[in-house]
């Protein structure tokens, strides 16, 4: 009898602790960055020279501003850009207004 009282405390201890540490429910959120902070990307990962960075219908492009026009230095990744610019985990990448890069981060 005492060790049927005994297992039973020990399964409610068991399933008590179980429900009171069960984890959040993780939220998407979208972190919009324009072209200079995807140009940190670009300046770390595709051409020390660029500190530009589009996010255009042909892709992640980056470039060096030269008078009245710009210099492309190579194309990058969007995921990857990402990546480099949070720490959060990232569910996806899309491009919004402005040729700017937004970001879903699971939080």
């Amino acid at each position: 009898m005492l060790r049927r009282a005994l297992t039973l405390l020990a399964a409610a201890t068991l399933t008590a602790t179980t429900v009171l540490t069960a984890p959040a429910q993780a939220v998407i959120v979208n972190l919009n960055f324009g072209p200079l902070s995807i140009g940190e990307y670009c300046a770390a990962k595709i051409h020390p020279q660029a500190w530009l960075g589009l996010y255009e219908a042909s892709g992640l492009r980056c470039y060096t501003p030269q008078g009245s026009g710009l210099i492309y230095r190579g194309q990058g990744d969007p995921y990857l850009a990402c990546k480099h610019l949070t720490t959060d985990v990232i569910a996806g990448a899309t491009r919004i207004a402005g040729d700017g890069l937004s970001c879903q981060a699971v939080r």
